[in-house]
């Protein structure tokens, strides 16, 4: 898989549930974004959405030939000495 092409950290992401969970314990009824906020947002979870799609495409394809290698079982009989 790669995995490499995942980010580890997404900081827009990150930034966002830190300021959801403060807002929260201030019991705050809305929170507001920038437009750079919103842009650094949108690009990092459109990154993360490619690449969880990718990651999910290959591990479809490897439980695909898995399941073909299990279920293609070859079977020979040997006459022996007769």
């Amino acid at each position: 898989m790669l995995q490499s092409n995942i980010p580890s950290t997404v900081p827009s992401v990150e930034k966002l549930l830190r300021r959801i969970a403060t807002a929260e314990k201030s019991q705050q009824k809305e929170i507001r974004l920038t437009i750079q906020e919103a842009r650094e947002l949108t690009t990092d979870l459109a990154l993360l959405t490619s690449n969880l799609g990718n990651t999910i495409n290959e591990i479809h394809n490897i439980l695909s030939n898995i399941n073909e290698q299990t279920n293609n079982i070859d079977v020979k009989f040997d006459g022996g000495g007769f």
